[in-house]
């Protein structure tokens, strides 16, 4: 981004003749902090580093027009402006892409004492009118970016665009989802004599297959655990049918491990998935340097010690009693296994076994 911003004011400079650039972006969302209000991009030559004020920039906002001033100190409308003393004349032009206004670029001080001319104006129009498309895609790459980084290169498709339609960072809030935990079975056993590089094939194997078969549910992969992961089907975008689409991607990954193990594509492979719903509350943590998308709540916790029964009763998928009443399409059999004590826990949990 600040290489397209410095090429559009370079070449800015260039056209016009003026001694300082400077382009300045707004945010794209209407949460972001004090601290990210503008973002901003010059080219210097001598002297202080000039940048328009925020009057300025809300004058360009409001009326998203060429604005150009001969003297801007003694300007009987703009004067009263936050200037630097070394301004002069100005020209500024706004960026707008899809009606959408991104901030302005800003030549000042021309170096013909007579200031900047009409021809100056038509000129920075068509290269902010030209630069304004670029920096729009550019912006959303760079969101885009984000939002893997957030909430993990699994994303899937259909969620990030869902979010850079929403074009904010979620808020910490409250919400009812279903939590996901995988574990392979016998891994240790199998990595302890197996070479390095066949173990990580052989994960790169599983996790293909079965983060597919969360992402295409709407579901995130929320953390990896070394031989397995945990997932979450209902933020950050939340869907009524959580329950039925965890459910169904649990199926889903028990049924792609088994046909590739019958093919012979894959080692004879067990797992375990452990599935349980509640309220959690979900949001970014951490400091403007990094931050991550986080679940916490019970929920979490209980759907990590379901999945873990799953070798006491011989099991591949478990889920609740909470997450199978909730499930609108009972499609599949279930077969109860009654009131199970959890440790930790005053009371047992009902347990329901699908595979």
């Amino acid at each position: 981004m600040d290489t397209i911003i410095r090429t559009l004011v370079r070449r800015s400079l260039e056209a016009v003749g003026a001694a300082q650039g400077v382009v300045t972006l707004l945010p794209r969302t209407e949460s972001a902090s004090a601290s990210t209000l503008v973002r901003t991009v010059m080219e210097t030559g001598e002297g202080t580093a000039l940048r328009p004020d925020e009057a300025l920039l809300a004058w360009m906002d409001g009326h998203r027009q060429p604005l150009r001033l001969t003297n801007a100190q003694t300007d009987p409308t703009f004067g009263q402006f936050d200037w630097d003393p070394s301004v002069r004349s100005v020209l500024c032009v706004p960026l707008v892409s899809h009606a959408r206004f991104l901030g302005v670029l800003s030549l000042f001080n021309k170096h013909d004492e007579d200031g900047f001319t009409d021809d100056d104006v038509r000129l920075l129009t068509i290269l902010g009118m030209q630069s304004a498309q670029v920096i729009d895609a550019a912006q959303v790459e760079e969101e885009r970016d984000r939002i893997l980084n957030l909430f993990g290169r699994h994303t899937a498709p259909s969620v990030v665009e869902e979010l850079l339609r929403h074009e904010a960072e979620p808020p910490s809030r409250r919400a009812h989802v279903c939590v996901m935990f995988f574990d392979l079975r016998d891994f240790s056993a199998f990595a302890e004599q197996a070479e390095p590089e066949a173990v990580v094939d052989y994960l790169n194997t599983v996790f293909g297959l079965t983060t597919e078969a969360v992402t295409e549910r709407g579901g995130i992969i929320h953390q990896l655990l070394g031989d397995g992961f945990m997932a979450v089907f209902g933020v950050p975008i939340a869907y009524p049918d959580y329950a039925d689409r965890a459910v169904e991607a649990a199926l889903d990954i028990v049924a792609r491990i088994e046909r590739e193990c019958t093919s012979g594509r894959l080692r004879p492979t067990k797992v375990g998935i452990g599935l349980h719903a509640g309220e959690v509350v979900a949001g970014t943590v951490g400091s403007s340097q990094h931050k991550e998308y986080k679940i916490t709540g019970d929920v979490v916790n209980v759907a990590a010690r379901i999945e873990q029964f799953n070798k006491d009763f011989d099991s591949q998928l478990l889920v609740s009693e909470t997450v199978w009443q909730q499930v609108k399409a009972k499609q599949h059999r279930a077969d109860s296994l009654g009131a199970v004590p959890v440790r930790g826990r005053a009371e047992p949990l009902v347990l329901y076994c699908l595979a």
